[in-house]
């Protein structure tokens, strides 16, 4: 309680040094303080702060940080998961490149035309519906990547929101 006091006595301080200071300009709506006074009276009152108060800005300075480093490595898993999706998409076109070629070679060599087209043509849908298992495959992981950064970061928001109102009911 006594530190309350204190703090309010400097902060009335601080508004008298305010109110008697002496204007300046036309408009006067500048004044003239010692700019050495107010630094001290600032800092007296920064002395007489409880730990709570460092804490609470350790805290918060520290959900920025964790806050910027999930967001980095989002970037990194989704930049990674779209990486990986593009080779997948790229080895399913040399598939399906590679399965027309064979088809192609079927069909010259004229043997069984018609089980051959039947074979190319399932192996090319297979192929097919592999890559959009692919692209979709990325895009879920990718998702799910976020989703859980994004709960890390609502749950380090409620603990410090917790603390916040921990400091106010004080």
């Amino acid at each position: 309680m006594k530190i309350d006091l204190e703090i309010m006595d400097l902060l009335q301080e601080l508004e008298e040094i305010i109110e008697h200071a002496p204007v300046k300009g036309l408009a006067r709506k500048s004044i003239s303080i010692e700019k050495e006074e107010v630094l001290s009276i600032i800092n007296e009152i920064k002395s007489l702060l409880p730990e709570e108060v460092n804490q609470a800005i350790w805290i918060n300075r520290e959900r920025q940080r964790i806050i910027t480093e999930a967001k980095v490595e989002a970037d990194q898993i989704i930049a990674q998961a779209n990486q990986e999706a593009e080779l997948k998409v790229r080895e399913g076109e040399q598939f399906e490149e590679n399965l027309k070629q064979q088809f192609d070679d079927i069909v010259e060599s004229n043997e069984v035309v018609v089980r051959a087209k039947e074979r190319a043509t399932e192996i090319i849908s297979k192929a097919e519906a592999y890559a959009v298992e692919i692209r979709e495959g990325s895009l879920v992981y990718a998702e799910d990547v976020i989703s859980s950064v994004e709960q890390n970061l609502i749950e380090t928001l409620e603990i410090v929101k917790t603390n916040k109102r921990e400091l106010r009911e004080g």
